[in-house]
């Protein structure tokens, strides 16, 4: 069949016909409620949403409450060490000693030394004798019975054994503070620890050489409490906040402890993009390890802003005017 050139120009009228049919009900469903698909990404852009709440989860390790490298503050030979590992300890128990030989022998010799009387007791008895002639050559000049010199030379006598008595009172009191000295020498070759705790290693055996360089002896936990450590990610450390109720999870034991967050460091990693969170866990029976993996639970909530999905809702389109094809309102 031969289809002229008129035909083809009927059938395609009919079918621009057809189309804008099809245009105008979808105008005409738009009007009862249908939104056009022009101003479909615009309405859903503009719907509201409502705040959820949702559970913030972070993974983390326990650490002790204070880690301390317990040091000699002298140096020389480690004569004994009177803890093993896990002894728990309280505070200025001894760790270990040094040989002390020499201080002990000085402290014998100071405590000798401060003993010592007779020459402060020379002095008194002395100065006491001094004080008595004093008196009678006074009396004496009184009466016109003494040279005024032999009464300035008794006076000067006087003052000289006064000085004498207070030199070995002074000397007394020094060689004392020298015992304190050398009982301190003493002490300091004993090594203890600062705080209560549990040993955790031991860095020196007996017969080994304490020098500056390297005084570490052993080190000690501090385990009443432990704290919870957990990196979260910048970008959600504003849902957070000092005093939040949260829940640790210890994967060694499988218990949750209640707690809340203790503190927020208040810079950025630069290597990982978080933000160190701190919270405190109570041991005070020990019977939590430090280093143990933990899980951090929190009950949070998303940002968006009640105000601003109100906002949206009255901007939302109601009704869409009915057009024709050609853009002309009906």
């Amino acid at each position: 069949m031969i289809r002229t050139h008129k035909d083809e120009w009927g059938g395609m009228s009919m079918f621009r016909h057809c189309m804008k049919s099809i245009v105008v009900s979808a105008t005409l469903v738009c009007n009862i409620g249908v939104l056009s698909l022009a101003d479909a990404p615009r309405a859903y852009s503009q719907s509201p949403t409502y705040t959820q709440p949702q559970t913030l989860v972070y993974d983390g390790f326990t650490e002790p409450q204070h880690d301390i490298m317990v040091a000699a503050s002298e140096v020389g030979l480690l004569l004994s060490m009177e803890v093993e590992i896990g002894d728990s300890i309280e505070a200025g128990q001894v760790i270990g000693r040094l040989d002390d030989e020499v201080q002990v022998s000085a402290v014998k010799l100071a405590e000798m030394q401060s003993n010592m009387r007779g020459n402060q007791d020379a002095a008194r008895v002395e100065a006491e004798l001094q004080r008595k002639r004093v008196g009678m050559v006074r009396e004496l000049a009184a009466k016109n019975m003494a040279r005024p010199d032999e009464l300035r030379r008794t006076e000067a006598d006087l003052e000289i054994a006064e000085a004498r008595l207070l030199a070995a009172q002074e000397q007394t009191h020094l060689r004392r503070l020298e015992l304190e000295r050398y009982q301190l020498q003493l002490e300091r070759r004993k090594i203890v620890a600062p705080v209560g705790g549990v040993i955790a290693e031991l860095f020196r055996e007996p017969g080994e050489y304490v020098s500056p360089s390297e005084p570490v002896i052993a080190r000690l936990l501090v385990m009443d409490r432990l704290i919870g450590v957990f990196n979260v990610p910048a970008e959600e450390i504003a849902r957070l906040s000092v005093g939040t109720p949260a829940r640790v999870f210890l994967r060694s034991n499988g218990k949750t402890i209640d707690t809340k967050i203790s503190s927020i460091a208040p810079d950025i990693d630069g290597e990982s993009g978080t933000v160190q969170v701190r919270v405190v866990l109570d041991n005070a029976a020990h019977h939590l390890r430090a280093g143990d993996r933990c899980t951090l639970s929190i009950l949070g909530t998303s940002q968006r802003d009640p105000a601003s999905a109100k906002q949206a809702v009255s901007q939302r389109p109601l009704k869409n005017k009915l057009q024709s094809p050609e853009g002309v309102t009906r």
